[in-house]
């Protein structure tokens, strides 16, 4: 369409294009500049909800006077966008690191905790019971079988938080930040430098499938039996 002219290339500029601006992109090192201050919110932020996420999922999923106590203060704050915490960011922490670090944890701690507790809650009843009558405490039931049986229910709110990670971190630099994938976006749209939109959001979507395909091969390394089962299953 672009190429016959029946589509402005300010609004749908053509592929070559988009190729060549990327190349330079990337040669200049422009590009990576802006994704390693991306990925390096991301990575903070979503660190942070991975560990408070999956020990609040085993205390709340295990313990009952834990899931008692936390459960409505879950059910309470987890409807809220992690999109409308982004004003209240910026008046705590400012336009800098803090405000993202905060609304990506928020976006992705969620996920993590509700599968960690379902993971938990979904540990097979028999394997309580046998491991009981071989004089397994409470604790020790914990460590030894309902954690490695809420191994995939981790894995997965895992996956799930990261690619909700990605889709916050750009929003919240899109709203304040000087850097990052999110506000070159927004900047070249600014200025109708439309090929820069489209290589900033091949650049997220092919972060995206980097950091998805490292969770699975993780996932692989540290809970074998996943695999072992999804090739049983296949």
């Amino acid at each position: 369409m672009v190429r016959f002219g029946e589509a402005d290339p300010i609004i749908l500029p053509s592929p070559s294009t988009i190729a060549v601006t990327f190349v330079a992109m990337l040669i200049s090192g422009e590009l990576a500049f802006h994704a390693v201050n991306s990925i390096a919110r991301l990575a903070i932020g979503y660190s942070l909800a991975a560990v408070t996420g999956i020990t609040l999922g085993l205390l709340v999923g295990w313990f009952r006077v834990a899931n008692d106590f936390f459960t409505p203060l879950i059910e309470l704050t987890r409807p809220i966008s992690p999109i409308a915490l982004i004003p209240l960011a910026i008046l705590w922490f400012g336009i800098g690191l803090g405000s993202k670090v905060f609304v990506i944890t928020m976006a992705t701690f969620f996920p993590i905790l509700l599968n960690t507790i379902a993971g938990v809650k979904n540990t097979d009843q028999l394997m309580i019971r046998a491991a009981r009558s071989l004089g397994a405490g409470h604790i020790r039931l914990l460590l030894t079988v309902s954690i490695p049986s809420a191994a995939p229910f981790i894995h997965t709110g895992l996956r799930i938080a990261l690619s909700i990670g990605f889709i916050v971190i750009i929003a919240s630099e899109m709203v304040a930040a000087q850097n990052g994938l999110g506000w070159l976006i927004l900047d070249s749209e600014r200025v109708y430098r439309t090929d820069i939109v489209f290589v900033g959001i091949i650049a997220i979507s092919c972060l995206g499938f980097v950091a998805d395909y490292g969770m699975r091969v993780l996932g692989r390394v540290l809970f074998p039996w996943i695999h072992a089962k999804e090739q049983q299953n296949a």
